[in-house]
């Protein structure tokens, strides 16, 4: 295929299986490819909005070949949030399934593909898209924000090809998407497998559902991808006792795999002998920056390793100047080919060039060690201040769940809200207690807040918007 993701492995070669149901060969999914590339439009905006099946993914390939800009959203996307985004870009065309909610006032149905329809919004404003510009992502967990990700193709194939060389992916491999199409992880896994010629099981079943391990078995799947929530998932499924034999590599990304449970999950899958590789990436580089290979694991454990292949990184103090001295907290920092063009959060940011130049300062705080292994220290702007002591939230949850409790912690200067899932039956006046003496602040200035659950976003992650306002 022109667009250069797909892998061209000869027309036989089963690329994609939906439900068990359908079956598609790479020379079938170009057709199908090729033939929808025809209708879309060239270099115009197009909202994809849709979920991990046929219709969406060819719309997505075909919007690459022709030259058309898609952004990706999930089915789920809360109308209220469509609509701000719609309001923002003023995209051209949308192209959604028939049960997703949105005003299509103002708009004429071009042409349907199954269950889903693509509209032409009659009173859109001619925009400007720059002819590097092939992508756009929402950035992690805020499709409900209209600050957007601007990515090339080259981004996207240069990722690709990466995940390619330190998985070891061939044309064998049969992955199941685990996570959604629009997320930067879950989209990765699609790109990479495809360009290596391997076989795609869609699938928008969770790991709690039974139809999730029947399509591991019943298409021997090889490998999966999750998020941290995925792996506790794992754990409470007694993953040990789990059958899936053909499951040969697992890999995490998406946010910090607790120390404890990365040593779990690791042994177990030693004893499967399936290879785990948690990473670390940002939706702002394509998706993956760096990985800990599993042999690694267990001498650097919390580490995420180092730089994917043709990928570069380091620290920086607050000067920007480079901190070669091992251990000492700074900004990470990564260059590569896979770093995005920068931001849009109106139309005419899309407009834009590069403005990373290939460089993206990550807003995380980090440590190399004498052996070149990188080690998170949590966010630049993931802080408080309480009573003039600086606190990081992700310090804080870190030292809750070492001490048994599952948070999330959010709050404003002076006051701490701990939103807590998991107590193990203890008193929530315990964690307050426990905190106020490590962080050495007044305990009148935490909060305790229990929830049955906390609140989730479809990547696993935890949403903090819905936490703020909470507060």
């Amino acid at each position: 295929m022109t667009t250069g993701i797909v892998g061209d492995l000869g027309a036989d070669r089963s690329s994609i299986i939906v439900d068990g149901l359908s079956t598609l060969s790479y020379h079938q999914l170009e057709e199908q490819v090729e033939s929808l590339a025809g209708k879309l439009p060239q270099r115009e905006l197009l909202f994809l909005i849709g979920s991990n099946d046929i219709p969406f993914l060819t719309c997505y390939l075909a919007s690459l070949k022709c030259g058309a800009v898609p952004l990706l959203l999930g089915q789920g996307l809360a109308s209220e949030h469509l609509d701000r985004l719609i309001q923002t870009y003023d995209p051209r065309f949308v192209f959604l399934s028939d049960g997703a909610s949105w005003n299509r006032d103002g708009s004429k149905e071009e042409w349907r593909l199954g269950e889903y329809a693509c509209y032409r919004r009659e009173r859109a404003a001619p925009k400007v898209l720059h002819e590097d510009l092939a992508l756009l992502l929402a950035t992690s967990g805020s499709t409900g924000s209209p600050k957007l990700v601007r990515l090339s193709l080259r981004n996207i194939i240069s990722n690709a090809e990466s995940i390619i060389q330190y998985l070891g992916i061939t044309a064998d491999e049969r992955a199941i998407t685990s996570l959604p199409f629009n997320y930067s992880y879950g989209l990765s896994v699609i790109n990479s497998h495809l360009r290596a010629g391997a076989s795609l099981i869609l699938s928008n079943s969770t790991l709690m559902e039974k139809d999730f391990w029947q399509q591991i078995g019943n298409h021997r799947i090889t490998s999966f991808s999750g998020v941290p929530y995925s792996y506790d998932i794992l754990l409470k499924l007694r993953f040990g006792q789990i059958d899936m034999p053909s499951v040969k590599t697992l890999t995490q990304a998406g946010g910090r795999l607790d120390q404890n449970k990365m040593k779990q999950i690791h042994a177990i899958c030693r004893e499967k002998k399936i290879r785990f590789f948690p990473m670390y990436g940002q939706t702002e580089a394509t998706a993956r920056i760096a990985f800990l290979a599993p042999q690694d694991i267990e001498a650097k454990l919390g580490s995420i390793g180092k730089a994917i292949p043709g990928g570069q990184l380091w620290i920086e103090d607050q000067n920007g100047q480079r901190i070669e001295t091992p251990n000492i907290t700074g900004e990470l920092v990564y260059a590569g080919s896979n770093v995005s063009l920068g931001y849009a959060e109106c139309s005419a940011d899309l407009a834009l060039g590069d403005v990373n130049h290939g460089v993206l300062h990550t807003g995380d705080l980090a440590r190399m060690d004498a052996e070149g292994y990188f080690f998170l220290e949590g966010r630049r702007h993931r802080f408080l201040k309480i009573f003039g002591v600086r606190v990081s939230l992700d310090a804080v949850e870190e030292i809750a769940e070492s001490k048994g409790w599952k948070c999330a912690a959010h709050g404003v200067d002076d006051m701490l809200v701990l939103f807590v899932a998991e107590s193990q039956n203890r008193h929530p006046n315990t964690l307050k207690a426990d905190l106020a003496e490590s962080l050495s602040v007044h305990p009148s200035a935490i909060k305790v807040r229990l929830m049955s659950e906390l609140p989730r976003l479809k990547t696993g992650k935890v949403d903090y918007q819905c936490l703020s306002r909470m507060l």
